[in-house]
């Protein structure tokens, strides 16, 4: 009998000292690297954090994609934040959106000509956006109130504190974590029986 508690003892010490070597990390998922600098963001809490060898550096509230679909005819845009990982592909100072089909469509207006001046917005993305590729961007925004909701078509927008910090602290090729610490089920309306356009 002494030896069975004397080996379940062990058993425990052991592995409190394991978890004790690998605590969790509000933010830094266990996919995500341990080493260099990395960039997380939960769309469970709506939070963007920015870590340095697996030390945050600092977090902030996002906006992140609504979740809502818009449909015209046979077309469908899911208004979704892409899980998964990505790298940063490119920064860009002073962004300047082009506005895609869907958002004329969501305004009640006429789609306009692909080359329309009409298409170009200048002030809506902030003063930086630091691109993930596949239209999905991290940048500013001139509605401050959207931060910490999920309200975007996909991007992710940020105060203008956290973003100058990322513009100057993170380099083409960094490493984006976007994940959900309390997953829920996506409701796709049905998106499987028509042509999906996912378009930000």
């Amino acid at each position: 009998m002494m030896a069975r508690a004397f080996l379940l003892a062990a058993i425990t010490a052991a592995s409190i000292h394991l978890n004790a070597q690998t605590p969790a990390v509000e933010g830094l998922p266990d996919e995500a690297p341990r080493t260099g600098e990395v960039l997380t963001v939960d769309v469970s809490t709506n939070r963007v954090y920015f870590f340095r060898d697996g030390q945050l550096v600092k977090s902030s509230a996002a906006a992140t994609g609504s979740d809502k679909v818009l449909r015209q005819g046979n077309k469908v845009w899911w208004f979704r934040t892409p899980r998964g990982r990505h790298t940063v592909v490119r920064k860009v100072k002073d962004p300047v959106w082009t506005k895609p089909d869907w958002a004329f469509i969501e305004e009640g207006k006429k789609v306009p000509p692909p080359d329309s001046p009409l298409r170009k917005e200048k002030g809506t993305m902030g003063r930086y956006a630091l691109d993930l590729g596949d239209r999905v961007m991290i940048h500013g925004t001139n509605d401050p109130k959207s931060i910490g909701r999920r309200v975007s078509h996909g991007c992710i927008r940020l105060p203008n504190d956290m973003l100058s910090l990322l513009w100057k602290e993170i380099e083409v090729g960094t490493e984006v974590y976007i994940f959900e610490s309390q997953p829920r089920l996506a409701d796709n309306q049905g998106l499987n029986d028509l042509e999906l356009t996912e378009l930000r």
